[in-house]
């Protein structure tokens, strides 16, 4: 099992804490590949999807083919830690990346897709519909993610383990940020699991109340009774996956964002990934 490395002088008497609230997530190396029905973890490409499947489409056309998580593969990389993630199977991510829509309205949801096939081996490639090549929004060389385990903690607008920063001096908040990044390697982070790096706030109230049918994008949607009756249930939601704007992939969520998507930790159990939600948060 990994363990934090050594602290900062001014955290040192905060270890304890920090242990505490450190959790396992799976970070990504990539690099360029030449094949694009390639198994594994990746960006671009073809699809490995169900047999049969038809290429997802928004209200205005075809999904953009964002990536795929090859869990067999993520399996091999983890040993014991996050033991709720599957085992097998292939998860493909579709979004609009000309709408991109933020996921704060209930309608966002005809926007993305996820298509999950339970066994690895039997996941088939797709290739892109026409449409999609001539627009210029298909990869033709994929980006492989390379796997390994890592360590993540939470940022102080965290709603579900947040560190002790409100006891903190000015040092201890700016060494526990540099630690953060240490680990994972700052906000924009190709991450699976673990402690999502939030660009704005906490985005598992809003996953919470739009996945149950409020439009959260303004105050209206948090302050309903319907909203206070849900807020609860947000601690159940957590991080599986989280794709960073960066030069590597070539994606730009808005200005420099990440796109989160979010389930809650009985649908992760059960593999209901179409109950997952799909956030962007920019600067």
């Amino acid at each position: 099992m990994l363990e934090l490395p050594p602290l900062p002088p001014s955290l040192e008497a905060w270890r304890e804490r920090v242990e505490a609230v450190v959790a396992p997530c799976i970070l990504f190396t990539p690099r360029d590949e030449e094949d694009p029905t390639l198994p594994g973890c990746r960006y671009g490409g073809h699809p490995l999807v169900p047999p049969g499947t038809e290429w997802p489409h928004s209200p205005q056309g075809p999904l953009h083919f964002v990536g795929q998580l090859d869990f067999a593969e993520l399996a091999a990389c983890r040993g014991k830690a996050l033991p709720e993630l599957p085992r097998d199977g292939v998860l493909a991510l579709f979004y609009d990346v000309r709408e991109q829509h933020w996921g704060f309205d209930p309608k966002d949801s005809a926007w993305w897709k996820l298509l999950w096939t339970p066994r690895s081996a039997e996941a088939v490639p797709l290739a892109p519909p026409a449409e999609l090549e001539e627009a210029g929004l298909a990869f033709d060389l994929p980006l492989r993610l390379q796997p390994r385990l890592g360590l993540s903690l939470p940022g102080p607008e965290d709603r579900r383990t947040p560190p002790p920063t409100e006891e903190w001096g000015r040092d201890q908040g700016d060494d526990y940020t540099v630690l953060r990044e240490r680990l994972t390697g700052g906000e924009h982070t190709h991450q699976v699991g673990g402690h999502p790096w939030w660009i704005q706030n906490d985005a598992r109230l809003e996953a919470q109340l739009v996945s149950h049918g409020l439009y959260c994008g303004d105050s209206r949607g948090y302050s309903s009774p319907k909203a206070r009756k849900l807020e609860s249930g947000a601690s159940e939601w957590n991080l599986l996956w989280q794709v960073a704007s960066d030069d590597a992939s070539g994606f730009m969520w808005g200005d420099l964002g990440n796109l989160y998507l979010l389930i809650r930790d009985q649908d992760l159990r059960a593999r209901r990934f179409d109950q997952a939600w799909l956030g962007l948060q920019c600067g």
